[in-house]
């Protein structure tokens, strides 16, 4: 099957090529609007120069998309992991500055740590130095004594596995690297089977109209075949029990996305539980980093392939009002590396109304 220039394709579960079809416009400064959006960044990380200014973190894509979240007038940034390429303080302090404007215009930061923000392989430090030295540039992460929201009562998962709800929406962050100095090599991470049974009671409270939950890693990855579940390249039906066991407790609750980072392109697509009893929709949600992969067999059949999009930078905005969400993917063509002059496109679009069982690509 033939993609375009820029590596889209479109595909229903027949495996049959569609039209591409031009998104609902996005809304602009000075327009009215019932609704109110949020924005969803993917991987930030960047190559492995540690010098200054850029300290592993891409920060002309970072200012690029901000600039844009600011003209979209978002009440929240949220990010999927792999904030930096190198779990160290200065790194970190520099993702949380390039936040500053944001933090002027009013619109809050909502990270998520992936596998090069708990790992350091230039200067190996313990799990607990490195998830220090993360809370220190993020300070006011929902679920820390003190600040709202909600963490697991696990040691030190406080602020690092987190929820908090805005307005009419739910959101679950979910940690599945180190998090405990428990004297072996790499430290404890918790398991998904860990996080269940609050998982479940956050989904149960009747204090949103939606939910979305997130993790760096993907249920099913295009190109990586480790996954949220486990470590196991070979295997990604690993620990089927606790996959069915999360698919299903996020169709019960009504959750029917499931939003990622991880793989560094962007795929959206219907994934079932390894017993056929439950089914999701996975946005892995593009790349905002230096490298970009490329999909890689096999694929499980449990998986129906929706919309993909490869070697472009891009993220998320999703708009909410009273009958639904709509989530817009925007993106552009990388620019060459330092130099970056985005021209943002909306690539893909889809609406998921409340009550409706069904996504809606518009």
């Amino acid at each position: 099957m033939k993609t375009t220039r820029r590596n889209f394709l479109r595909v229903t579960s027949l495996g049959l090529a569609l039209p591409f079809v031009p998104a609902i416009p996005a809304i602009h400064a000075g327009e009215s609007s019932p609704e109110w959006r949020f924005g969803i960044i993917p991987d930030t990380q960047w190559k492995t120069n540690m010098e200054a200014p850029f300290y592993g973190t891409a920060i002309h894509i970072i200012d690029a998309i901000n600039a844009e979240m600011i003209r979209q007038k978002v009440d929240f940034v949220l990010e999927v992991g792999d904030l930096v390429e190198e779990a160290f303080s200065e790194a970190f302090q520099t993702r949380a500055q390039h936040n500053k404007i944001l933090n002027e215009n009013g619109i809050k930061f909502y990270p998520l740590r992936g596998n090069h923000d708990s790992n350091n392989s230039i200067s190996p430090v313990r799990c607990g130095i490195a998830v220090a030295q993360y809370r220190a540039a993020f300070p006011n992460l929902p679920g820390i004594s003190g600040n709202s929201g909600s963490s697991p009562d696990l040691p030190n998962a406080a602020g690092m596995t987190y929820s908090f709800t805005h307005k009419n929406g739910k959101f679950l962050l979910l940690d599945t690297f180190p998090l405990v100095d428990d004297g072996s090599e790499d430290g404890k991470a918790y398991k998904i089977s860990d996080y269940q049974s609050w998982i479940d009671t956050e989904l149960s409270k009747k204090d949103h109209r939606f939910a979305l939950v997130f993790a760096h890693k993907d249920l099913l990855g295009q190109n990586h075949k480790d996954n949220v579940f486990s470590d196991d390249k070979t295997n990604q039906d690993s620990f089927p029990e606790t996959q069915n066991a999360f698919i299903a407790s996020l169709q019960r609750h009504g959750v029917r996305n499931f939003i990622c980072g991880h793989d560094h392109m962007y795929h959206r697509s219907r994934i079932k539980s390894p017993d056929g009893k439950s089914e999701v929709q996975q946005i892995i949600c593009g790349s905002a980093a230096h490298k970009f992969y490329l999909p890689e067999p096999p694929f499980l059949a449990r998986e129906t392939s929706l919309v993909k999009e490869l070697n472009r930078i891009g993220f998320l905005i999703v708009h909410v009002n009273n009958d639904g969400i709509r989530i817009d993917y925007h993106s552009t063509e990388p620019f060459g590396r330092e130099k970056f002059l985005p021209k943002w496109e909306i690539c893909d679009s889809f609406t998921d109304l409340f009550g409706d069982s069904l996504n809606r690509t518009t």
